[in-house]
């Protein structure tokens, strides 16, 4: 028994059926984009083994397993699709975030299990580089004929800002008759004094975590537009919480681990989430929950004339503009973001409607 490597650019006409052969990487042709029904769709970097000679002749025809590799770099996006064979898909290095049904963030060593028929695709983030093994384990690869590719692209066809704009302004309705805005309604934090001091109590774990929020995200931010804008939202937000505090005497610390956990996820996307996702966050969810806080705690918690502006006031005068920060970026990006965006969009309000809805339950509880 011999071995023998096949270095880049050669190809063996035969494959020796008694030797260890290696292939390098190089030799396998790579394609970077696929045309199906008439629209053209980015792939990253895909290396499908059958086309490389050496390979196809190593690999069984029975059961006809495919296996490609794939890569995509800095902030590409591979748009979700389905496929009629099962598929599992390899992290070998770097990182890289599931979208399609599901969503979730994987590292080296994950293996993704994709049944037929269900939706997926892959997005990487500024800074990070994700290669992978994707493997079929019958019939022909998903793109090994590029000119009839066993795929089907779902997203990225019809999603809009419009739809996006839609989706925020339902979701802001739903949000506005959760419990706390019940409370607002129930005239009791104007008749109750210790009820209003437990709401303010617990509304200040959130609005600290709010400042930190602005923080990481301005530490954070790429582009150099959107850096200076939210540098002004920073500075108009700069301390409300300790504004906050000292009107209404705050110095008990509330400790709830569902508040906590709901405050945080906000701080924590603005390590992990895209640009146009920290804007959805940020601009289209929180500062539309901030909004229609402030326009209903403006009218309980009115400053006595002469006074100065007071936190609640301030959050019904604001945040109007606030809500339309990232906008013209929103408008300039690739349609396939927006189905992600939309996903972003429905667990922001999620989050900020557990807030709230804690904030109402530490305010109600005796």
């Amino acid at each position: 028994m011999t071995s023998r490597i096949f270095p880049s650019g050669s190809r063996p006409h035969r494959l020796p059926d008694d030797e260890v052969i290696t292939v390098a990487r190089s030799d396998i042709r790579a394609i970077t984009r696929v045309e199906v029904d008439g629209a053209v769709h980015h792939l990253g970097e895909h290396r499908d083994f059958r086309r490389n000679e050496a390979l196809a002749g190593f690999l069984p025809e029975q059961g006809r397993p495919s296996l490609a590799w794939v890569r995509l770099r800095d902030g590409e996006t591979l748009a979700a699709h389905q496929h009629p064979t099962k598929s599992m898909i390899l992290v070998c290095k770097g990182s890289v975030r599931l979208i399609g049904d599901i969503h979730q963030d994987l590292v080296e060593g994950d293996v993704v299990c994709v049944p037929p028929g269900c939706r997926h695709g892959f997005e990487t983030r500024a800074g990070e580089e994700f290669h992978g093994l994707s493997v079929q384990f019958e019939g022909d690869g998903l793109y090994e004929n590029e000119d009839a590719a066993r795929v089907r692209f779902t997203e990225g066809v019809t999603s809009s800002l419009a739809e996006l704009d839609e989706l925020n302004e339902k979701l802001l309705q739903r949000h506005t008759r959760n419990g706390l805005f019940n409370l607002f309604a129930s005239g009791r934090l104007q008749r109750e004094p210790e009820l209003r001091q437990r709401f303010v109590d617990a509304l200040y774990v959130w609005s600290g975590y709010f400042q930190r929020m602005l923080y990481a995200r301005q530490a954070l931010v790429v582009d150099l537009q959107l850096r200076e804008q939210y540098a002004e939202h920073l500075r108009e937000e700069f301390g409300h919480d300790e504004l906050l505090r000292q009107e209404h005497g705050i110095t008990r610390r509330v400790y709830d681990p569902t508040l906590e956990a709901a405050s945080s996820w906000f701080v924590n996307q603005m390590h992990r989430a895209n640009e146009a996702a920290t804007i959805v966050i940020v601009h289209m969810v929180v500062e539309s929950s901030g909004q229609v806080f402030g326009e209903a705690t403006g009218k309980i918690f009115k400053s006595p004339p002469g006074a100065r502006t007071s936190y609640f006031e301030l959050h019904a005068e604001a945040d109007d503009d606030h809500r339309g920060i990232g906008r013209d970026y929103l408008r300039g990006i690739s349609a396939v973001q927006f189905p992600h965006l939309l996903t972003v969009c429905e667990q922001a309000w999620d989050q900020m409607d557990l807030i709230h809805e804690r904030i109402a339950a530490l305010a109600l509880a005796e």
